[in-house]
């Protein structure tokens, strides 16, 4: 009886870490010596098993840029989060200019 209370709470251990499980990663490059600018514009998708996207190519530059009514851009930045220990992956590009 001891021996399967603690398989169980062994058992719920793993499944509650890997539900909570998460990571960010952000990366970003300046394009010009210009300030980064009024405007925001965001693009975002999510890849799933690394096999299916929920949006295609939909986090791209230009994408972003056209979101946020962005003519020149002036700073790039990258956020990938990770779920499920990397079953889930979101893309989220955001650009910052005029």
């Amino acid at each position: 009886m001891k021996k399967n209370i603690l398989s169980f709470v062994a058992a719920a251990m793993i499944a509650a870490a890997s539900l909570t499980s998460c990571a960010t990663v952000n990366t970003g490059a300046s394009i010009s010596n210009a300030p980064v600018g009024q405007k925001v514009g965001e693009a975002k998708s999510s890849v799933i098993l690394g096999l299916w996207s929920s949006k295609g190519k939909e986090a791209t530059l230009k994408k972003a840029a056209e979101n946020g009514g962005i003519k020149k851009i002036n700073q790039v930045e990258y956020v990938n989060t990770s779920y499920f220990f990397g079953l889930v992956i979101d893309h989220t590009t955001r650009v910052y200019g005029e």
